[in-house]
């Protein structure tokens, strides 16, 4: 963190690259988690006014990689691996709920769109796509829920992907390129399956489907994010 900006070329903002070296800072564990990001001392480390880091601050709190203390500042998010699996476990009961619940109810043009959604997903796979690609992933997902209607089901829900570190999950992803096309080709397979299930109508099927992901999931937590295999076993017995 201690190199600075002033050698960099590029047409792209100043925030942008703030924000990138910052982020991968984090995800390399140079940032590490729960420690305090200054501004003031990250703009003279990183050679640049206070301006395009205050910036960035918030993009990584947007995006989920720090958390705004009130009357404190920001610091990176910590996770301990049982918070992690909670929410993968909370999310897994609630969602698969939820998509159960929307299957009778989805219309013809909310599949249209998850169809064109999935397709979309399918053309992002090199690294400086991950953002789009986890964002049509958020949307597929949260898409689903909104359909069954159950206004403080879906809150719930939104409050839990709000939550996960998902950029963690598909940044850590994408780091393993030796894992990352059969990762990829795993998950768009589940999507479709939750997507056919739910133009058959068949509820029971799209809440199986959607489980299996999310089980799935907590499998690639374990490597990705190096949790603890044990900790995740609760997630097999539901």
């Amino acid at each position: 963190m201690s190199d600075q900006l002033e050698s960099i070329q590029s047409h792209r903002p100043l925030t942008d690259v703030v924000f990138e070296r910052l982020r991968d800072a984090i995800l390399d564990s140079r940032l590490k988690a729960g420690q305090w990001l200054r501004q003031e001392t990250l703009a003279q480390e990183l050679g640049v006014s206070q301006m395009p880091v205050r910036e960035a601050l918030k993009r990584l709190v947007a995006e989920g990689l720090a958390v705004r203390i009130p009357y404190k500042g920001v610091k990176v998010v910590e996770f301990s691996p049982e918070d992690i699996v909670d929410i993968c476990t909370v999310r897994l009961v609630l969602e698969g709920l939820a998509v159960r619940l929307a299957t009778p109810l989805i219309t013809d043009e909310e599949l249209k769109r998850l169809k064109e959604n999935l397709r979309e997903q399918e053309g992002y796979t090199s690294q400086d796509q991950i953002a789009r690609r986890r964002q049509l992933n958020t949307e597929f997902h949260l898409s689903i829920c909104q359909a069954s209607g159950r206004r403080y089901l879906v809150r719930l829900l939104e409050m839990l992907w709000r939550w996960f570190p998902s950029v963690m999950l598909y940044e850590g992803a994408f780091r393993q390129e030796e894992l990352l096309s059969a990762r990829m080709d795993r998950e768009m397979r589940e999507h479709w399956a939750m997507l056919e299930a739910l133009e058959r109508r068949d509820a029971q099927q799209a809440e199986e489907e959607t489980r299996r992901h999310i089980r799935n999931l907590s499998q690639e937590l374990t490597e990705v994010l190096g949790i603890p295999k044990e900790v995740v076993k609760l997630l097999e017995t539901l």
